[in-house]
């Protein structure tokens, strides 16, 4: 190793150092080892922990320090005041939004016993009425109060917080707030300049709140509770399944009776989690996102959504925010999550093993108890969830030595830097319900990471949210797009149960870090309930799926997709070429062709000359200076492409959804409507007519319908348009809460949009009465 030259930057230098150690280090008996065993051999070897102690004191050094002007690790009140002074110059110039950002950013590097700290935070807390998120603007406020705002300023904030209530219509706590003000300004010796406006703005307020009515609060989200209530015998699981085990498959799930689609099969709150790096930031406590940031107090890279989050995090964060200091985090990927799973457990407790005589005196006892416990018995209510979460496979057996050593390495890393840069193992003894000899403790530490390591790889879970983005091209257009996002990986040990069908029968949602999972179709008593791990029939052709599979979960899938001859390549229809002769799907290797219809030679040159004359028309498009223009050169290329790719090909789809974006920004919404139906019945033909895929097409109908009915209320075509949109909305609210949930913001607002397209219909025939509901219908199009 001495020879090899490392990348500068340390981040960049783990996985070349897991790869050099690991070609160095074979000496694991597979055979025999357990995990404690393993950990054993690489924790007491001093040239591992000298070159992995140096690594990480690499990365402290690197990382957990100032990085440049306007970023650090630390806080750094100076950091803090620059973007507090930049988030200034865009308030004075009414750029709200973005002065937002620069005052999140002085927020989250200023030190919280400081000045500068709740400064910060009444200057957010000003966009924050500006851009009317009113109780991110009062949690501002009350943080900002909390922190030693200064006492002469103090009035300011009491008013702002007034004037949150009044917006809200929470009158008497509008009341409440501005006597607290006039209180606080009583005790002032303010100028007669600003005492003359001060009251002009309480006098101003005041004339708000005569007008102001109080009404009830937002009703709190409400979860879909498990399809005939939960299963004692199986924990965060429906009364409609049950959880089996045979020698064939292990442990699966099944019904007990009849089940529909949309029934909530599970409902289960994660052992564990973490948030992935993202540009929106995530609570790192909840997982709510779209959050007003509440900063640790030690680091700048962890945030929350409240004080209270940030609070129920200190018994996982206390022991990572040095490592969070140090990017360490970042650079290790998913064993990050199994760091958070010994944590998690330490902050819980570690629980007594089921058999009591002789009591375990090392880690290697103490890991033999806990495996020796039944692992269905343990998904009963009231157990302990360390024994569902230890009971997960880990594949260790199937692994190949290259990859096992990796994660022992990365186990070993993760416990020297708990031994080296916290206090971990002083409290770890507390928690463990066993005296174990000195050095045990690291042993148990490093060997739950191990194995945790293994579990999650096999059976770790995405946790998605849907992100609402504007295309950038379509500054001036009518639609906008959605996409899931990654926000998180976390381990469930119930749902984990499921086993893997390339064409699954259930629907995972997240509402925060809590997974339901709803049935996707109807199913008999009797049937497996099945998941999809990721490679879907829908998707990948079947030699890709079982690769991918057999590299990760050690297993080669025999599902109904991957056995059934007739539809094996299904999805090779989608990336496929229409027949010159009878448009049929031409599926080219690499070899000459034919039409599987009508046997006709197919000419790939030909095709290829066409999507070339296609391509240069859209570079025409893009240059085109006026809609229209990029509108007609965009339909010209369309419809060579229509030509050349078969009707069904995934490119044509994205072709055609250009273009009917370009038809509505033209306003020929007719046009632009017709394209997306096709693409709706290519995807429902792909991937089903339930799937998240038409759902989404089928919100894109009806901006563009509600579009047309505004912008056209005199067509004749009109009540035949405002019908169709309602039915197409009612079928977008349908799929939408099936696929993320009733709590989802996109699905409120096509319910506000679905009841108004209502009421249109209702009024249709009184033009004077309609006219407030078009203007209500136009205000919360979002397009």
């Amino acid at each position: 190793m001495n020879n090899i030259s490392l990348p500068e930057d340390c981040a960049k230098q783990w996985e070349i150092l897991l790869l050099l150690l690991s070609a160095e280090e074979k000496k694991i008996d597979r055979t025999s080892d357990n995990e404690v065993d393993t950990m054993n051999y690489f924790y007491k070897n001093e040239g591992v922990r000298k070159i992995l102690l140096q690594w990480l004191h690499q990365m402290q050094m690197s990382y957990a320090k100032k990085m440049s002007e306007s970023d650090t690790a630390l806080k750094c009140d100076e950091v803090s005041l620059l973007w507090r002074q930049r988030g200034n110059d865009k308030f004075r110039a009414d750029c709200y939004q973005e002065s937002y950002r620069c005052y999140s950013k002085s927020v989250l590097y200023a030190h919280q016993n400081k000045a500068m700290y709740p400064l910060a935070l009444a200057n957010r807390s000003a966009s924050l009425l500006k851009m009317k998120k009113f109780k991110d603007c009062l949690a501002d406020v009350a943080l900002a109060l909390d922190s030693g705002y200064p006492k002469e300023l103090r009035h300011k904030l009491l008013l702002r917080r007034a004037d949150c209530h009044i917006e809200l219509n929470q009158c008497k706590e509008a009341r409440v707030a501005i006597a607290a003000a006039t209180d606080h300004a009583a005790t002032l010796n303010l100028s007669s300049v600003h005492a003359a406006e001060f009251e002009r703005h309480i006098k101003k307020l005041e004339e708000k709140l005569d007008v102001t009515r109080d009404v009830q609060a937002e009703e709190a989200v409400v979860l879909p509770e498990c399809h005939h209530g939960l299963n004692p015998d199986f924990t965060a699981a429906s009364n409609a399944i049950q959880l089996r085990r045979n020698d064939t498959v292990g442990r699966h799930v099944v019904t007990r009776e009849a089940t529909r689609r949309g029934d909530v099969l599970f409902s289960e709150e994660p052992y564990a989690w973490v948030a992935l790096p993202a540009q929106r930031p995530v609570c790192e406590a909840c997982c709510r996102i779209d959050i007003n940031t509440v900063p640790c107090g030690g680091c700048s890279r962890s945030v929350y959504c409240g004080v209270e989050c940030r609070t129920r995090a200190v018994g996982f964060h206390r022991w990572e925010c040095v490592g969070a200091q140090a990017e360490l985090f970042k650079t290790i990927g998913i064993a990050h999550l199994a760091l958070r799973v010994l944590l998690i457990t330490a902050n819980e407790g570690f629980p007594p093993v089921p058999r009591t005589e002789p009591a375990p005196s090392t880690a290697s006892e103490l890991f033999r108890s806990y495996s020796r416990v039944d692992n269905i018995h343990i998904y009963k209510s009231g157990t302990h969830p360390f024994y569902r979460m230890f009971n997960l496979v880990t594949n260790f057996e199937k692994m190949n030595n290259t990859d096992y050593i990796q994660y022992a390495l990365t186990a070993t890393m993760l416990t020297l830097y708990l031994e080296k840069y916290t206090t971990f193992f002083e409290y770890l003894p507390s928690r463990v319900p066993y005296g174990l000899p000195d050095g045990q403790l690291q042993l148990l530490a490093a060997a739950i990471i191990l194995r945790s390591l293994g579990q999650l790889v096999c059976n770790g879970h995405a946790a998605l949210s849907l992100a609402t983005v504007e295309e950038e091209d379509d500054s001036n257009g009518c639609t906008v797009s959605e996409r899931e996002v990654r926000r998180a990986t976390a381990i469930y040990p119930s749902a984990a149960m499921m086993n893997h069908s390339c064409d699954p029968n259930i629907i995972n949602t997240f509402y925060n870090s809590r997974l339901i999972i709803r049935c996707s179709r109807e199913l008999p008593a009797g049937s497996e309930v099945l998941n999809c791990y990721g490679p879907h029939r829908a998707r990948e052709p079947t030699a890709h799926r079982r690769a991918q599979l057999r590299a990760q979960y050690m297993f080669s899938c025999t599902c109904t997709a991957c056995i059934d001859t007739e539809r094996r390549d299904f999805v090779l229809l989608f990336t496929a070429y229409a027949c010159q002769s009878c448009k049929g799907p031409v599926v080219w290797s690499g070899r000459r062709a034919h039409c599987q219809q009508c046997n006709a030679e197919f000419h790939l040159e030909r095709a290829l000359a066409a999507i070339e004359h296609a391509d240069e028309l859209l570079a025409q498009a893009e240059r085109c200076t006026s809609v229209e223009q990029r509108c007609e050169r965009t339909q010209a290329a369309f419809k060579l492409k229509q030509q050349v790719w078969h009707r069904h090909h995934v490119s044509l789809r994205a072709a055609a959804d250009t273009l009917a974006r370009l038809y509505a920004d033209t306003g020929e919404f007719s046009k632009s409507v017709e394209l997306i139906k096709h693409n709706i019945q290519s995807l429902e033909y792909q991937f089903g007519s339930f799937s998240v895929e038409v759902a989404h097409e089928l919100r894109k109908l009806s901006e563009v319908m509600l579009e047309r009915i505004v912008r056209s209320p005199q067509n004749p075509d009109y009540r035949d348009w405002c019908l169709e949109a309602h039915k197409i909305m009612k079928k977008a609210v349908q799929l939408m809460e099936l696929n993320y949930g009733s709590w989802e913001p996109l699905v409120k607002r096509l319910k506000e949009q679905e009841s108004l397209t209502a009421a249109l219909l209702a009024d249709i025939r009184t033009p004077d009465a309609a006219q407030g509901v078009h203007h209500d219908l136009h205000y919360n199009l979002k397009i």
